[in-house]
């Protein structure tokens, strides 16, 4: 029988579940039922953090329902995809809706856009003293995923290539008996991320990982008036002025070891791993009309990322005992520089977990069954650093006059979530529910969940 037909009707029955509101995340309800961090244990939702694990995971559906909450107020995360292998050394995966704040992937990179973009692309820029104009939605998220490397090779490759966008346009006509007078309102945003990465075989004792990947996020909204426009003559533009995050730029990337027997039933696998991103984005204000200070400013965020620690996962036949300890270090810097007025300003904030820990417990209680629980919490401290320094131009060069800094400590708070879940095996299919809430740090009831449901084909 020729298994290529039944492969590439998989991918199209998940490219079209994948696009239903009723579906949702990849796999990532075992991580979350164990209360762990998803860069120190082995599971199939590692191949979003490195792609060369694609082969591992080949062959197989997945669609998932998530479900967040916090009080009265509920959404939902839907996604899905799948994953086929081509060849011997081949695979080729696609998945649709991914949220972009999920499985670290906003890392650095949303801090950066968030500072005068607080909603994200689809909210209202806020520059100082220019105008909050909304922007456009980030809109069908797609993943495109391609493996490299035989399923016995010592080593792996992968790419991944993530894409989300989107555009409005509106416009605005008022006709006369002479002349109409025309508002142009454009709003673009888009995000765009490749991550290359490389795994050892599956197999092995040792099996070290390493990613790398660079991204880019870019928002603006413009608007133009023109008046006065005829057949015969353009009109004159009385209006026209933008405002953009021109560029989001991050680049990051991970190292992860997993050594022990991944085959034994009785045995312990310890799993360092350590990930950084750093990003830099430019934000500007531009009106033809006005010359503000506003438009003068320019604005320049910068943001970092790192997460160091340790993943321990402990089987004792049908009982699986996963405990992860990590540290987690985040900066975020802003420089606003007046160059007329002679004054830069920058602002930094720094949070430090120290440290981040979890401990979760996966029992098959029947061959088809399995119970999880888990328990994560952090202890999060900080401060933030406001520097106010006053320049002039010597020549071509700029001269500090003067300097003020100010730093807040951040007191240290304790946060707490307990998680639950159930996963159903039954043959080649896999459901996988979890349930969990914040119950400690948060001012409210906070709660989430989520349902995978997986078929594999080998």
């Amino acid at each position: 029988m020729n298994l290529a037909f039944p492969r590439l009707l998989a991918l199209s029955v998940a490219l079209l579940l994948a696009v239903l509101p009723a579906t949702a995340s990849a796999d990532r309800a075992r991580v979350e039922a164990l209360g762990a961090v998803d860069l120190l244990i082995e599971d199939s939702s590692d191949l979003f953090t490195n792609p060369a694990l694609l082969g591992r995971y080949s062959d197989r559906v997945w669609i998932s329902l998530g479900v967040t909450g916090n009080g009265g107020s509920f959404g939902f995360d839907p996604m899905g995809g799948a994953a086929i292998r081509v060849t011997d050394g081949f695979d080729l995966g696609v998945a649709l809706n991914r949220n972009p704040t999920s499985y670290d992937f906003g890392n650095a990179l949303w801090p950066v856009a968030t500072v005068y973009l607080p909603d994200g692309p689809g909210g209202a820029f806020a520059l100082p003293g220019a105008p909050a104009e909304g922007t456009a939605p980030l809109r069908f998220p797609v993943d495109v995923f391609f493996g490299f490397g035989r399923a016995q090779a010592a080593v792996r490759g992968g790419l991944n290539i993530y894409y989300a966008g989107g555009e409005v346009r509106l416009q605005d006509t008022d006709i006369s008996e002479t002349s109409e007078d025309v508002v142009d309102l454009t709003r673009q945003s888009h995000l765009v991320n490749v991550t290359f990465g490389l795994a050892a075989r599956d197999t092995d004792f040792v099996r070290p990982e390493v990613w790398l990947r660079v991204g880019n996020l870019s928002s603006r909204a413009a608007r133009e008036q023109v008046v006065g426009r005829t057949a015969l003559q353009e009109g004159e533009r009385i209006d026209r002025w933008s405002l953009a995050l021109s560029a989001d730029v991050r680049g990051g990337g991970g190292v992860r070891v997993h050594i022990g027997d991944p085959l034994d039933p009785r045995g312990v696998v310890l799993s360092p791993a350590v990930q950084y991103d750093g990003a830099i984005g430019w934000y500007s204000y531009n009106d033809d009309n006005l010359s503000g200070d506003a438009e003068r400013t320019t604005w320049a965020p910068s943001a970092h990322h790192l997460r160091g620690g340790l993943g321990v996962a402990v089987r004792l036949n049908e009982l699986r005992i996963v405990g992860t300890a990590s540290v987690v270090a985040e900066e975020l810097r802003v420089r606003q520089t007046q160059a007329r007025a002679g004054y830069q300003i920058r602002d930094s904030k720094v949070e430090l977990s120290l440290p981040e820990l979890s401990l979760g417990a996966e029992y098959r209680v029947r061959p088809a069954l399995l119970l999880r629980a888990g328990l994560r919490s952090a202890v999060v401290g900080g401060r933030a650093v406001h520097t106010t320094t006053l320049f002039e131009e010597a020549g071509t060069e700029l001269v500090q006059v003067n300097q003020d800094r100010v730093t807040t400590p951040k007191a240290a708070a304790i946060g707490v979530e307990a998680h639950g879940g159930v996963a159903l095996q039954v043959r080649r299919m896999t459901l996988d529910v979890t349930a969990g809430g914040a119950f400690l740090g948060q001012a409210g009831a906070a709660y989430f969940g989520r349902m995978d449901l997986s078929f594999a084909f080998r």
